[in-house]
């Protein structure tokens, strides 16, 4: 039976003894944790229970992943497939440059489904996949981020969130 890799967010935080850990917000509820036996500390959740973006990308050129398991499952929109991934790669991308968006922000590179992802931009989130995965290569990380005019959050985003429709943001307003 194949897995399907929900989207979901998790955040790092560093500890002074053991480093950078994951912490899922979500799983401190009480009832939340209960509900799903987490067997396991939310504010550190073991790296082999949380697959980030940049793994992601790379498990699915490597072929070892379908792309197709990967992303959310909405009746009548389901958001699936390397697409989908490499913008949450852009996403973390962009959260360890300092720069924060919401997870339905989309700019630039990127395409809005798998036909419309080029070899240029798969090379592309080949590249910032090796630099924000689960080892994190911050200086190369920020070079990548400053130095692509594609990757670099502008000052406008689309946010595509469902609540407000399709509308832009200024990021810097």
């Amino acid at each position: 039976m194949v897995s399907f890799h929900r989207d979901h967010v998790v955040t790092e935080h560093r500890d002074a003894r053991r480093g950078w850990l994951l912490a899922d917000a979500e799983l401190t509820d009480p009832a939340v944790a209960a509900r799903y036996a987490v067997p396991f500390d939310p504010m550190d959740v073991p790296r082999d229970r949380f697959l980030v973006a940049g793994e992601a990308w790379r498990s699915i050129r490597a072929g070892e992943a379908d792309p197709e398991t990967f992303g959310l499952l909405i009746p009548g929109a389901e958001l699936t497939g390397a697409w989908f991934v490499a913008g949450n790669v852009r996403l973390d991308l962009a959260a360890l440059n300092r720069t924060e968006t919401l997870l339905w922000d989309i700019w630039r590179v990127g395409a809005e489904d798998d036909e419309g992802m080029t070899d240029a931009i798969r090379d592309l989130y080949d590249e910032v996949a090796r630099v924000a995965g689960d080892e994190v290569r911050y200086e190369e990380a920020r070079k990548l981020f400053t130095g692509h005019d594609g990757l670099r959050t502008p000052r406008t985003v689309r946010c595509l969130a469902a609540f407000n429709g399709p509308h832009e943001v200024d990021l810097r307003g």
